[in-house]
């Protein structure tokens, strides 16, 4: 998985969303008319436990701009995917094992634009 080009550690949990983006409105009769305007990709990554450097890395790529080039494992097409995404929600838990910093559960959200 690489966001702006670099890749980044490998979540514990890659939860892939698709939401379909609607246009709908009632006629005369009462009938539910319904347009798809757009399907778009939400990302929700999450890491379980993640050293200081790798999710200083992953923070620094995303405070580089607003938009972020995405590329993820697509569970429609069995391959991998390009979008373009902000970021959503940014989550993390400090925690220190022998004088080192990690974090955990650190989860975050990347939006389709």
């Amino acid at each position: 998985m690489t966001i702006n080009g670099i890749t980044i550690k490998t979540p514990t949990d890659l939860k892939v969303g698709v939401f379909r983006i609607t246009k709908s409105e009632r006629t005369a009769s009462g009938k539910m008319m319904m347009e798809i305007i757009a399907v778009k990709r939400r990302l929700d990554l999450r890491w379980e436990i993640i050293s200081d450097i790798d999710l200083q890395i992953i923070l620094n790529i995303l405070e580089s701009k607003v938009f972020h080039t995405v590329v993820y494992p697509d569970p429609q097409n069995g391959e991998t995917a390009t979008i373009t995404a902000y970021v959503g929600d940014i989550n993390m838990e400090a925690w220190q094992k022998v004088g080192n910093r990690y974090y955990k559960n650190v989860s975050l959200a990347l939006i389709e634009q």
